[in-house]
């Protein structure tokens, strides 16, 4: 059956909102054109003689709030998702929430309009971005970013934060993110884009929405015809959705991405786009204001367009409260004090419930939980340290896991850091990039008082350098990228004059100064390069001391590394007597993919690979455990293999030791479960290929994996005694009845999630072939076993809206009108379902019309399907799309009713002196692709009453749509 989609209620709409609005409307109608104007940049100062003060738009608070000092920590929101728990995420928002109220009273100019959640599905683990995401899957992204934003936003009236959805729209690459184009069809774009963020604007838990730096389908997001049709249609009313830039992008329109020829030009198709602030620049808002207010003088905007930006704002900032005064209103209840124990208490649960037991017992054996009286030894880096990322505050008494193991163990923990300690010489004369420098002198680097990296010049004025040379940690990250770590536990890094020292705390900041590669060569000796600036590192020849240089390889000097102590034998030292051995491996959230940069790879770094095979290589008596701590999935590439357990958790923030420690000696049971694949990596298409469909990407569509996404296992592993499925009037009733092991290893509540899945078949939908996915999520929920109790009920109620698939035919979602399967399983994995029922919907919600719909009379390319060498592009900045070819030729298809005449290609010629293939646009048999005469009427496909009408596009040409008619 086809049907619209009904707009969904709106959860909030009531007249403390029509209040605002009404208010902010009087208000700017109170301003004169340079104040309104002033308010468009993110650093708006306010009216005084209104009593506004300033506003800054947004603060930061992806998972607790970054950038402003102390802050409770959560889990990185890919590692929250695997809790798959909204109402757990929303206790979170909760605390973040508070705390922003908080800090705001210490600093009026920290925004209570927070840039939180990231909606962005993981679509592809590559992505730099990973970590701030929540999963592939959008049915449970747009439940937990609207679990998160319930909690920012809080109860009542009165919003204690205005939560931020980020970023629209098809934005999941670091890589030219600026200039490239998401490529993406109706059906994607309803099915998996757009749920993230019309969710929570429909249930009221989010008032602001940041737009993204990419394109979609050749036009700027900053844009998009969506904000205005899509997002604000999904409030009460448009005024009622604040809309916000990236930080930078608005100058890419006429510098990186060129699509307008100025500012002017640029904040003038913003605006009428549907744009209320203006995030560049930082604090300066000079080119803002003078780039609106040409536009105004131009006749590119008038001031209604500045108008209703302004009224988005300040009905943003009335939610909070802000101007109760102003509005008559009584003034919002005071901020509370910061329960400070609540709030490390449920960054903790958050933290415990995210990690996930990826395998167990795979020889036979239970290595977990570890017992008190157990030899523990504990092998790796991460182990010894808890990791920020940038999107983090400062931590609250962070505990490492080494650290908090070795207060719960009868006997002493044993643990390393297995990392590769050195001294550095430099050869006493100067090389040329690969010259040998065998049988040369060298000098040792030495550490000054300062701590400045040098070597030894007595007769020069400076630092008294160390009796004897510089021990130095060389953290290999891979890929030729390393740190250097000194004994007193500083990372060597430039100082403003390019001298390196040991002075950094931690590996950190928006470009990462602490970075070194290695150039090395095969007689040992490498350059050493500072990865941020792309200078080597030199020699100052009179006071020996280490410093940036040229760019040019002659401006470096070869080091060698003598190696004082090796991995191997830390870890031979370390594991020597122990019963259990915890690797501990993973990334860190600077390096190797993070916002700028994608990863190269989903592999496991070399340095991780040979620590996991030196535990693999242990007697078969000691138990192993792999822990595995990133902000994304591996491919493990067998590794897993032949090792007792395999855990993974994200960056855990302050809680991390303690959460760990929980789940390693059993105080809680692992209770997390995968939101996003564990892939093979050589089944992974372009990161810039959007086409999930396509590629075969993503759960939904088979992709290849390791660990199926929904997957995580518990040591007391609950029993699902009876499940059942029901076909209701307009629902899926699902039932599951759980129930406690007997025997139990671990402590506190039991916890498990039922995840329900429909297998919809291209065969369940009568009226045409649709793309539909091998599997999709369509239902889940955590269950609970409290200590003392032994069972669990689950109910669930799967909306049939929930079995719909979109068709670009007719713009309408379509219910099955054959069997389809519901399966209730412990994972997307069929092998994990623990009941399933075949259903057919009842015909009154599936019956068809009995002669297909007429095409209308002009189709256009929106509704283009199956595009193979094609692209969407915009036919101009603002408005329309058509298809160009990529290179050369290419195909798409259009499916019409049977009997519509196609009358006609319209089309327009491409510029382009260059091209060798003449302009060209012909209809072509979809199985021969024989040029087809039109006009031409469209023949039934068997067994449907609709046809396919495929098109070829050769040289310099662009499709705008097709001229049709009913027979």
């Amino acid at each position: 059956m086809t049907k619209r989609r009904t707009q969904h209620p709106h959860e909030f709409s009531g007249t403390a909102d029509t209040r605002r609005l009404e208010w902010a409307r009087k208000t700017v109608a109170q301003l004169t054109i340079d104040e309104r104007i002033s308010f468009l940049h993110q650093y708006s100062p306010g009216v005084e003689r209104l009593g506004i003060g300033p506003f800054v738009t947004g603060t930061e608070a992806l998972h607790g709030v970054a950038w402003r000092g102390p802050a409770t920590s959560f889990p990185q929101p890919v590692g929250m998702a695997a809790t798959w728990d909204p109402d757990l995420l929303s206790r979170a928002g909760q605390v973040v929430a508070a705390e922003v109220r908080q800090m705001k009273q210490a600093d009026p100019n920290i925004s209570l309009t927070v840039w939180a959640p990231v909606v962005n599905t993981l679509r592809h683990p590559r992505w730099g971005r990973t970590e701030e995401a929540y999963t592939e899957d959008p049915l449970l992204n747009a439940e937990l970013a609207t679990g998160y934003a319930t909690g920012l936003r809080g109860e009542g009236e009165h919003w204690t934060t205005v939560p931020t959805l980020k970023h629209f729209l098809a934005y999941s690459n670091e890589t030219d993110r600026s200039a490239t184009s998401s490529q993406l069809d109706p059906q994607l774009l309803e099915e998996y884009e757009l749920p993230g963020f019309l969710t929570p604007l429909r249930r009221g838990a989010a008032g602001s929405v940041m737009l993204s730096y990419n394109l979609v389908n050749g036009r700027p997001a900053h844009l998009s015809e969506l904000v205005n049709t899509r997002l604000r249609s999904a409030v009460a009313e448009p005024d009622l959705l604040f809309v916000v830039t990236d930080a930078g992008a608005p100058s890419n329109l006429w510098r990186s991405e060129k699509v307008l020829p100025n500012a002017p030009a640029a904040y003038a198709a913003m605006l009428r786009a549907g744009v209320d602030s203006f995030t560049d620049h930082d604090s300066d808002p000079g080119e803002t204001i003078a780039a609106v207010t040409q536009a105004l003088q131009d006749g590119l905007i008038t001031t209604a367009d500045i108008d209703h930006a302004v009224v988005r704002q300040l009905v943003a900032r009335a939610r909070t409260g802000e101007f109760d005064s102003l509005m008559g209103q009584p003034p919002r209840e005071s901020t509370p004090a910061i329960d400070r124990p609540l709030a490390c208490a449920v960054a903790r649960e958050v933290a415990t419930r995210s990690i996930v037991l990826l395998t167990h017992g795979s020889r036979g054996r239970a290595a977990l939980p570890i017992a008190p009286q157990s030899a523990v030894a504990v092998i790796g880096n991460r182990a010894h340290e808890v990791l920020h990322d940038w999107y983090s505050g400062d931590l609250i008494a962070p505990v490492s896991l080494v650290d908090e193991l070795s207060t719960r163990q009868q006997v002493p923990v044993k643990a390393t850091k297995a990392i590769e300690a050195i001294h550095l010489s430099v050869s006493s004369e100067s090389y040329r990039r690969g010259q040998s420098a065998t049988g040369t002198a060298s000098e040792y680097v030495f550490v000054g008082d300062d701590g400045s990296l040098r070597l030894s010049r007595p007769q020069a004025d400076g630092p008294q350098v160390s009796a004897q040379p510089v021990l130095l940690e060389m953290i290999d990250f891979g890929e030729n990228v390393i740190a250097l770590r000194g004994e007193n536990g500083r990372y060597l890094r430039p100082d403003d004059y390019g001298q390196l020292a040991l002075e950094a705390e931690a590996i950190g900041g928006w470009v990462s100064q602490e970075l070194f590669r290695r150039e090395q060569f095969s007689d040992g000796h490498w350059f050493l390069i500072h990865r941020a600036s792309g200078r080597y590192v030199g020699v100052e020849h009179h006071s020996g001391a280490l410093t940036l240089r040229g760019t040019g390889a002659d401006s470096g000097v070869p080091f060698r590394a003598q190696s004082m102590q090796t991995p191997e034998k830390a870890f031979a030292d370390a594991a020597r007597g122990a019963d259990v051995v915890i690797a501990v491996v993973g990334n860190n959230p600077y390096v190797h993919g993070r916002e700028t940069e994608d990863r190269p790879h989903t592999h496991l770094s070399e340095p991780d690979k040979a620590l996991v095979r030196r535990l693999r290589e242990l007697p078969e008596d000691v138990a192993t455990v792999l822990l595995i701590i990133s902000s994304y999935p591996y491919d493990l590439e067998g590794a897993d293999d032949g090792i007792d357990a395999v855990i993974w958790s994200s960056h855990l923030g302050q809680s991390e030791g303690e959460a760990l420690a929980d789940v390693l000696t059993g105080a809680q049971d692992f209770s997390g479960r995968l939101a996003q694949t564990w892939p093979i990596d050589s089944a992974l298409p372009d990161l810039l290929d959007y086409n999930i469909v396509r590629t075969r990407s993503t759960y939904l569509y088979g992709q290849p994996h390791r660990f199926a996404f929904g997957h995580g296992l518990s040591l007391d592993a609950a029993h699902w005694e009876r499940a059942d499925l029901e076909l209701g009037p307009h629902a899926v009733n699902v039932h599951v009845d759980i129930a406690a092991p007997r025997q139990r290893c671990t402590r506190g509540p039991l916890r498990d999630v039922v995840q329900v899945y429909a297998d919809l078949p291209t065969s369940a939908f009568g009226r045409r072939p649709l793309h539909t996915p091998d599997t999709r999520l369509v239902g889940f929920a955590t269950a609970t076993i409290m200590p003392g109790q032994d069972h669990a009920s689950v109910d669930l109620v799967i909306p049939f809206d929930r079995l719909e698939v979109f068709a670009p035919d007719t713009a309408a979602w379509e219910l099955p009108d054959g069997p389809f399967r519901v399966r209730i399983a412990r994972s997307s994995a069929q092998e994990t379902t623990v009941f399933e029922r075949v259903f057919v919907l009842p015909t009154d919600l599936t019956r068809r019309p009995q002669t297909a719909s007429a095409a209308p009379a002009f189709i256009d390319t929106s509704r283009a399907e199956d595009l193979s060498g094609l692209a969407r592009a915009a036919a101009s900045p603002a408005h329309g799309e058509e298809l160009r070819p990529e290179a050369g030729s290419g195909t798409c298809d259009f499916i019409l009713p049977a009997g519509t005449r196609v009358s006609e290609l319209r089309t327009r010629r491409l510029a382009d002196p260059c091209a060798i293939t003449s302009p060209a646009a012909e209809v072509v048999d979809a199985i021969t692709g024989e040029p087809l005469r039109v006009p031409l009427t469209v023949s039934a496909e068997d067994p449907y009453d609709v046809g396919r009408v495929r098109i070829r596009l050769s040289g310099p040409i662009a499709l705008l749509g097709i001229e049709a008619a009913a027979n």
